[in-house]
């Protein structure tokens, strides 16, 4: 992976510490992925398949707009403007690793 993703189990669950730069991965996944990624990988997926150009879907917290090499996430609550653009084959790695580290928490 070409980001330093770390995974902490806390009281409140699970949370998410990435580099500044992409910020808003860790709102994502704890305000909008949580535990059903499927949603989202779906339509990532839809993208790097060939199968869409391009899909945008809003959540809790954040907006999505999908290319096929990168993704655009805007915090839609911050008061800055928070927003990062990532790979989107990498969004997909740290998606799926947030998933297998939530549910090998509920085992």
């Amino acid at each position: 992976m070409k980001y330093k993703v770390i995974f902490k189990k806390g009281n409140t669950g699970l949370t998410v510490q990435v580099p500044n730069e992409i910020s808003s991965v860790a709102i994502l996944l704890m305000g909008d992925v949580q535990s059903n990624s499927r949603p989202w990988l779906d339509l990532l997926y839809r993208v790097l398949n060939g199968e869409s150009i391009h899909e945008e879907c809003t959540g809790n917290n954040c907006t999505l707009e999908i290319k096929k090499d990168f993704t655009n996430i805007t915090d839609n609550y911050s008061d800055e403007d928070n927003e990062c653009i990532i790979e989107t084959k990498e969004l997909v790695k740290i998606i799926e690793l947030w998933t297998a580290k939530i549910n090998s928490i509920k085992k």
